[in-house]
């Protein structure tokens, strides 16, 4: 199976396992060819750091895609993970027009919120841009605040299969075409995930765990995309990429001076290798 070409759109930072830091290096060790456009700049991310030096790159992706466009480069797949500024989201949409194969995937996942909660450094502008992401994404990989915040659900700390059911069909209403709805919990001892394709609703919940990690949801979601890209189905997809949180969260906890992020680097080999045996 050929390689493919993804552009991730995402933030930069600095110091710290999360946004671009995950995705180039998950996606790189399967395999892809991997371009950054990266939306802002961080000195780190902004979970356990204080002080951070922060730069908006509005401009320069502006200015990027302009180049890209003279240069004639195209993309397998677009992915794109946190927005901070509003007026970014019509120069993705410009991107994709303009850079993405007429057969590519555009994958987003609105990072923008946990906990029932919009991101405090957020406004109500990245709300309606990733709706409107959302109505022309392949997939869409939002936590379940993310999916209420989009459809206007009421926010429920516990997800039964009603719950999910009707937040499921809020967002096939916003045009939502595949859909992986993560950190659904049955109660305080369980978590997992629930996709849709249209047809196919799958739900995987596992055993929760008592320790987390800034940035498990960059790795997760980095992980389905370069599952995707590699031709497993939804499910598979899944599977392996919960399990490699799992992974990398024994990984990291005896660890006490490591609690900014997964210690998942050692484990990628062991995925590509041995856990996924068509790869």
């Amino acid at each position: 199976m050929d390689n493919k070409k993804i552009l991730v759109i995402e933030e930069i930072t600095c110091y710290g396992q999360a946004s671009s830091n995950i995705a180039v290096s998950i996606l790189s060790a399967f395999g892809n060819e991997v371009a950054l456009l990266p939306t802002s700049i961080s000195s780190t991310h902004n979970i356990g750091f204080t002080d951070i030096v922060n730069m908006d790159l509005t401009d320069f992706m502006e200015k990027t895609i302009d180049h890209y466009k003279s240069e004639h480069i195209q993309f397998d797949t677009i992915y794109v993970g946190k927005i901070t500024n509003g007026k970014q989201f019509d120069i993705i949409k410009e991107a994709k027009e303009y850079l993405l194969k007429d057969d590519g995937l555009f994958i987003v996942d609105p990072s923008m919120g946990k906990n029932g909660d919009l991101d405090s450094n957020l406004d109500i502008d990245i709300i309606s841009g990733y709706i409107d992401l959302s109505s022309i994404a392949d997939f869409i990989i939002p936590n379940v605040t993310e999916a209420c915040l989009m459809t206007r659900y009421d926010y429920s700390e516990y997800h039964d299969d009603s719950y999910i059911n009707g937040l499921i069909s809020e967002l096939v209403g916003l045009g939502s075409k595949n859909i992986i709805i993560t950190s659904v919990m049955d109660d305080e001892y369980s978590i997992g995930c629930v996709s849709y394709d249209g047809l196919t609703k799958t739900t995987i919940i596992k055993e929760k765990l008592d320790k987390s990690y800034p940035g498990i949801g960059d790795l997760f979601s980095s992980l389905i995309v370069a599952y995707i890209n590699k031709g497993l189905p939804i499910k598979g997809a899944i599977d392996f990429s919960t399990d490699f949180i799992y992974d990398a969260i024994e990984n990291t906890v005896d660890d006490q001076f490591h609690d900014y992020g997964l210690k998942y680097e050692n484990l990628i080999n062991e995925y590509i290798n041995k856990k996924d045996p068509r790869y």
